[in-house]
């Protein structure tokens, strides 16, 4: 891939990384404050959030009823009062029991807003970096009934009441309680065991990156093994069990995502975005758009275009894709090309 390639493949990656901000926490950003929080509830706002990784430090607080937010596939129950906190770049993934309501509080910052631009700054070298590089290991869920936990409850609640009122200088408040919460990761990390990077979701985000990317081009379920460095029986069989639906179903997802993003953000016509999406066959695009998002392309141009809320359950406020049981689970597509 040339130069120009990548800059454009970054780029649109960006956008819908934006694309995702916009529709998971637009109400709650503030303008040149990196400190984003947001309340979602499953299934009501939708049925589960699919794997995805970011650069920002995420905290799942969960308030009401249960689930499983899974860390680079670990799957980790919680319930009302579990405290989960996400390191930039971690995959992760939340959903909610079966036949209940999950509610919970979404935090996302930059540890940036946390950086010091001093030399040698002993909170960059100790705290920050090994927390951006994965290397600070801790407990998760926070475990509750002990010192950790209070000290986190006490940092995140600080931090909301803040932002419940917002006076002037808030944002020195909320960083002081992120202060706090990072000085509970750091005194109750396990000092004894460093986290070991899995080799199989490190492989399996290689071949997420690169559909993030490239959704639009040929990809199939041979040219995925061999970027993941598997045979394409192996690869298939981890995919799934880490993923929780085919490549060929993951792939086609997130062209209809993508899909869903220019429907909404451009004026572009249906069928030109259908081809720049990867789909030929447009019979074929309206017919798997139409299973997902359970209306037209057209439909949902002009229901979502028009700053209408979004409160149909099963989609998720997400780019990456639905896994099964949103929908979209079933589907079957071609191996190389949706």
């Amino acid at each position: 891939m040339g130069e120009k390639d990548e800059r454009d493949a970054g780029e649109k990656s960006e956008r819908f990384e934006d694309y995702e901000h916009y529709r998971e926490r637009g109400l709650h950003e503030v303008p040149g404050f990196a400190y984003n929080t947001y309340l979602c509830t499953i299934p009501q706002d939708f049925d589960h959030v699919p794997t995805h990784w970011h650069d920002q430090m995420e905290i799942v607080y969960v308030k009401r009823g249960s689930g499983t937010v899974a860390i680079n596939f670990a799957r980790k129950p919680v319930h009302a009062g579990s405290i989960v906190p996400i390191l930039p770049g971690e995959m992760h993934s939340i959903e909610g029991d079966p036949g209940s309501r999950m509610e919970y509080e979404n935090i996302i910052f930059s540890l940036g807003i946390l950086d010091s631009q001093e030399p040698d700054d002993w909170c960059r070298s100790h705290v920050i970096e090994p927390l951006r590089q994965g290397k600070l290991a801790f407990e998760r869920p926070v475990p509750e009934g002990t010192e950790f936990y209070e000290r986190v409850r006490w940092a995140l609640d600080g931090a909301d009441a803040a932002c419940a009122v917002r006076a002037p200088g808030y944002s020195m408040v909320v960083k002081s309680r992120l202060f706090m919460l990072l000085d509970a990761l750091y005194t109750f990390r396990q000092k004894d065991a460093p986290q070991a990077p899995d080799p199989s979701a490190e492989r399996v985000r290689a071949v997420l990156r690169e559909v993030k990317e490239h959704y639009a081009e040929p990809l199939s379920v041979e040219g995925a093994a061999e970027l993941a460095g598997y045979s394409k029986a192996h690869f298939m069989r981890v995919f799934k069990r880490d993923m929780g639906q085919t490549f060929s179903q993951y792939l086609t997802e997130c062209r209809l995502t993508a899909a869903a993003y220019h429907l909404e953000m451009t004026d572009e016509p249906v069928g030109a975005i259908a081809r720049s999406c990867g789909f030929d066959n447009f019979s074929y695009f309206n017919r798997r758009f139409r299973r997902r998002f359970g209306m037209t392309p057209t439909e949902f141009r002009h229901g979502r275009g028009a700053g209408e809320k979004d409160d149909t359950p099963g989609v998720p406020p997400t780019v990456m894709p639905a896994t099964p049981g949103s929908g979209a689970g079933n589907a079957a597509g071609a191996a190389t090309r949706a």
